[in-house]
């Protein structure tokens, strides 16, 4: 089948793979401004056409797929909104891979929000594309579990490991006949983008969701916090909390016997953090090398 593929990510790189491998002729399409997202990802070294163009508004993108004659648009963690003039081009279906189960969770930010919210199992959606984000009826589901100590990072390596098997699905669906109609998706939420506001910890949360948070950036752009004026980032809280002091205030230091973090309802233990120029330590390492003081606190502004 000819794909024109629009996306650029790890997991975008080996799903194109994986369809060149199962027999499909894929030419990736991407605008110019976003070149370095493709270098970045290893798009631009493989042995595809690659097609470039100004904006989704570019007449010269719809002149290319006329060309091209797509019997399939994919789009596979694309920054861009395909506007129906794109999707239209293709003759058999053009259809989004959407790494977070749906309708549930409607984003861009499909690798934060599942560990954010606190799930236990997620799944790659793979839905047709409608002129509403993450709203086409779904082709295919493709669940998988979601481990306690899951960080954004290692649940990206998780879906690269799984991108074959994902494409297998697809291109069974595909190649047995008519795509199916789809699943209709009912009322669900959608999430924003991640913002580097958004990074910032609210000490006064309960411990499961500052984990979840603290798992759910790790370690791309880790959860931040303000120290004696500087900002750190925390990667690693424990899964065991503490009691919390009577007279304690959300975002304030405990050192016992490792480093602990006041929050909404217990002592957080802080495992592993780094302060840029000094390096990675953990908890109890850093209140040594730092001399820090039990009833210091971090602070949750810039």
């Amino acid at each position: 089948m000819r794909i024109a593929l629009f996306g650029y990510s790890h997991f975008t790189r080996h799903c194109m793979l994986a369809l060149q491998q199962l027999g499909h002729s894929v030419e990736l399409f991407c605008p110019i401004e976003d070149e370095p997202l493709l270098a970045r990802y290893g798009l631009t070294g493989l042995d595809l056409p690659v097609h470039w163009f100004e904006d989704m508004a570019d007449p010269a993108l719809l002149g290319v797929l006329d060309n091209v004659e797509p019997e399939l648009i994919l789009s596979i963690i694309f920054n861009h909104r395909l506007p129906e003039s794109v999707t239209r081009k293709a003759r058999v279906a053009a259809l989004n891979v959407h790494p977070a189960p749906l309708p549930d969770i409607r984003t861009a930010a499909v690798w934060y929000w599942p560990l954010r919210l606190g799930l236990t199992q997620s799944e790659v959606c793979i839905h047709y594309l409608t002129s509403t984000m993450d709203h086409g009826p779904v082709v295919l589901r493709f669940p998988f579990r979601l481990r306690d100590t899951e960080t954004q990072g290692t649940l990206t390596r998780r879906l690269v490991d799984l991108a074959p098997k994902i494409m297998k699905q697809l291109h069974n669906v595909l190649t047995t006949g008519p795509i199916p109609e789809g699943e209709q998706q009912s009322e669900g939420t959608t999430y924003p983008s991640l913002r580097e506001v958004d990074l910032w910890i609210d000490f006064n949360e309960p411990a499961e969701s500052i984990r979840n948070h603290v798992h759910a950036c790790t370690p791309y752009h880790p959860a931040q916090a303000r120290f004696r004026g500087r900002t750190i980032a925390i990667h690693e809280v424990g899964f065991i909390p503490g009691p919390l002091p009577s007279d304690s205030s959300p975002g304030e230091l405990v050192v016992d016997n490792g480093l602990w973090l006041t929050c909404g309802d217990a002592l957080l233990p802080v495992t592993v953090l780094a302060v840029p120029g000094a390096g990675v330590f953990s908890g109890e390492r850093f209140a040594e090398l730092f001399d820090v003081e039990s009833g210091e606190s971090l602070s949750a502004t810039e």
